[in-house]
């Protein structure tokens, strides 16, 4: 069995596509972990560190020494900018006293394609004559491998000389610049004499270049100005969250003036439908120019053709864009380089570009994403038809065809997620109560946006929003001992899912429910089978599925919550918006004032704060933009 790295206790740095992650006491540490004893899974229990670029790990090692001691970790401070700070004690050089008396402090710093590490030896001493010394090492170890827990060997430079370490493969480059400082075994060394008040400094960089990446940096946003910056707590969220968004921000090679937020560290580094879009639309009301660059970069990568084995058919969003294909045995996934597998990503295309042109800021992105939304729209038209031989007619639907791709392809996407009160699993295809609310609201706004543009097709859009909507109504709409609740989905039977989940949060402010049907999803949300305290719980707590450390069946995810308080604000909810987003922020206090992509399902009365999820992203940028929503919630104004 195969278990993904554990991050919860890891440090990290972003500044797309470039990353750092260190371990929990701040060290990058060896290339290939040692091998599991008898009985474990793969991967289980070790660290992931080291100096990442696009889909690859490029340097794997950067232990050091002080006079040949290692450090005793002492703090790991994440400072804005893409800075994290090390600091340790070392203990082998002694003092007058018991006290340590050498301290090194490292300042990575991280930008798009270069780190910059510090280093700084300070000392309580009169005088000690040191030498700091970094071994290093590169693997360029493939992101895909990792997940799997699987490492290479470590690779021999390619170049070297009194200043440099270069390792190339693959039209890949990682170089290390000391000057005068590179020694034999890959090694860098500083010597000099450090005293009171008079510390020994040294400094090395690594230049990480990928020229098959098919994504490279965007420039930073204007700055953010708040009308009223809260203060506390929710302040804290807020500025980690906006340094974050910063650190992922990227751009396609196709569009390069088109920036986008990356899905997420370390996994997701990359162009994500849904991820994207919705990160964008959370963050509308602070930068406009995000969600037109999204849009442009998705709507050039638009599809054109019908391929099962990538998903793609005419007008259609795509899911992810990588470099290559990617290959995680263990699941049995291959998905290729441009991969379509995910039935939300155009209609949350289409809603965003609405609400983009609802905004009134950039009348000439919208108008120049008008072809784009005829052939979203077509698709959505054709994909609502294309069942209507099926138990599912009328609906938007999915099942993969071509035997390694997603088996689940909404937001929920992990085999298990779609699954009965008692644990059966739901045969395709599927039909996911979330999508057609997306696809409601998607029909009326680009139906107005094609009106006031004097663009023909607005009747046909406003016809099948009106025929989902009713059979919405008639064909969703569950029954247990609570009353009714929209079911997560439809099997392939046309039978809804029996037990409620969290996608019901979704269909808030869509326009698919009338007034009296959001009141039964506000109070549903806000009961305890679904709201742990912290957020939402992803699947019934009464579910035989039900376990608070699944992926999606019984976790709570940050966005998830905030796409649910997001809806209770449209639809007037206020007051329980904001039980929904104190849970949140709550929840934000465990993990240093910042929202991971999700965490453990375990309630706030079962524990006093917020358990992790081990192997959860970090940052995530719906994760991270949710931070906007929960400040709305509380009453800023952006």
């Amino acid at each position: 069995m195969t278990v993904q790295p554990a991050l919860h206790r890891q440090h990290c740095s972003v500044a797309a596509p470039t990353q750092v992650w260190l371990d929990a006491d701040g060290r990058l540490g060896g290339g290939a972990p040692a091998a599991p004893g008898p009985g474990a899974a793969t991967g289980a229990g070790e660290w992931f560190t080291g100096l990442l670029h696009g889909d690859t790990r490029l340097l794997c090692r950067a232990e050091v020494t002080v006079n040949g001691f290692a450090p005793e970790p002492a703090t790991v401070e994440a400072c804005p900018g893409g800075v994290l700070k090390v600091r340790g004690l070392v203990r082998g050089i002694e003092g007058p006293t018991e006290d340590p008396a050498v301290e090194l402090l490292q300042t990575w710093t991280v930008t798009p394609g270069a780190v910059r590490v510090a280093l700084r030896l300070s000392t309580s001493l009169e005088s000690v004559d040191a030498e700091i010394e970094v071994r290093l090492a590169a693997d360029f170890t493939d992101m895909a491998a990792i997940r799997l827990g699987r490492y290479r060997e470590p690779l021999q430079p390619t170049a070297a000389d009194a200043s440099t370490l270069r390792w190339s493969e693959d039209g890949k480059t990682l170089t290390v610049a000391a000057p005068g400082r590179v020694g034999p075994g890959e090694r860098l060394s500083w010597r000099g004499t450090a005293g009171r008040g008079r510390p020994l400094e040294a400094e090395w960089q690594a230049v990480l270049t990928d020229s098959g990446d098919a994504v490279v940096a965007a420039p930073l946003p204007a700055s953010r100005r708040l009308r009223a910056a809260p203060e506390g707590p929710l302040g804290q969220l807020l500025d980690n969250s906006l340094d974050e968004l910063d650190g992922l921000r990227l751009a396609t090679q196709q569009a390069p003036d088109a920036p986008f937020l990356a899905a997420g560290a370390p996994w997701y580094f990359t162009l994500f439908g849904r991820d994207s879009l919705w990160a964008a639309r959370m963050l509308l009301p602070l930068d406009a120019s995000l969600a037109a660059g999204t849009l442009r970069a998705l709507a050039a990568h638009q599809g054109t053709k019908t391929d099962p084995a990538a998903a793609e058919e005419p007008g259609k969003i795509l899911h992810e864009l990588r470099a290559k294909e990617l290959v995680l045995e263990s699941q049995a996934l291959r998905l290729p380089p441009v991969y379509f597998g995910a039935v939300d990503s155009t209609p949350l295309w289409l809603c965003l570009l609405g609400e983009l042109g609802l905004a009134g800021t950039d009348d000439g992105a919208v108008r120049s994403l008008l072809p784009s939304a005829a052939r979203a729209a077509e698709w959505l038209l054709a994909a609502g038809a294309a069942a209507g031989n099926t138990a599912n007619g009328g609906f938007l639907s999915y099942q993969d065809t071509s035997g390694h791709g997603l088996s689940n392809q909404g937001w929920k996407d992990s085999r298990d997620a779609m699954q009965f009160s008692d644990g059966r699993q739901a045969d395709g295809p599927i039909a996911l109560s979330e999508v057609q609310g997306y696809a409601y609201q998607a029909a009326v706004q680009t139906a107005d946006l094609f009106d006031s543009y004097g663009e023909p097709g607005g009747r046909q859009l406003r016809d099948f929003a009106a025929a989902l909507k009713q059979n919405f109504r008639e064909r969703f709409w569950a029954q247990d001992d609570a009353g009714s609740f929209p079911a997560m989905a439809l099997d392939g039977h046309g039978e809804p899912l029996d037990i409620p989940g969290s996608n019901m949060g979704h269909l808030l402010g869509t326009g698919i429910l009338d007034a009296a049907e959001a009141r039964l999803v506000a109070d549903r949300l806000l009961g305890p089978e679904l709201f742990s305290g912290y957020g939402l719980h992803t699947l019934s707590r009464r579910a035989a599925g039900f376990w608070p450390f699944s992926y999606h069946c019984g976790s709570v995810w940050s966005h998830d919550t905030a796409v649910a308080v997001r809806g209770l604000l449209g639809e007037g909810f206020t007051a329980e918006a904001r039980v929904l987003a104190e849970g949140l922020l709550a929840a934000s206090g465990a993990f240093g004032h910042r929202l991971p992509e999700l965490f453990a399902g375990v309630t706030a009365a079962e524990s006093g704060r917020a358990v992790p999820y081990p192997a959860s992203c970090h940052p995530q940028a719906w994760s991270s933009a949710s931070a906007v929503v929960i400040a709305q919630a509380f009453g800023v104004e952006f």
